[in-house]
């Protein structure tokens, strides 16, 4: 039997996980900027929306490398 290439999801998951994290991080900051909107410029709330919005756009990326990458296989066949 010939190995088959990965399916659009196995592909997708990683990228999937990163932006899950990057949003679970970014409620996080959500709910602590709504519980104590003075501590905006503390490093730990610094820390977090940074670490989540780099950590989304680097589940964006690898979603939208995946996507091509699917696209480009499929149509190649």
């Amino acid at each position: 039997m010939a190995p088959t290439s990965p399916t659009l999801l196995q592909r997708c998951a990683l990228g999937l996980w990163f932006l899950g994290l990057g949003a679970l991080g970014l409620v996080r900051w959500w709910m602590r900027y709504a519980r104590d909107a003075r501590a905006v410029s503390d490093t730990v709330m610094q820390v977090w929306l940074w670490g989540s919005l780099a950590i989304a756009v680097i589940g964006a990326y690898s979603l939208v490398h995946s996507f091509v990458t699917h696209r480009r296989t499929r149509w190649s066949r």
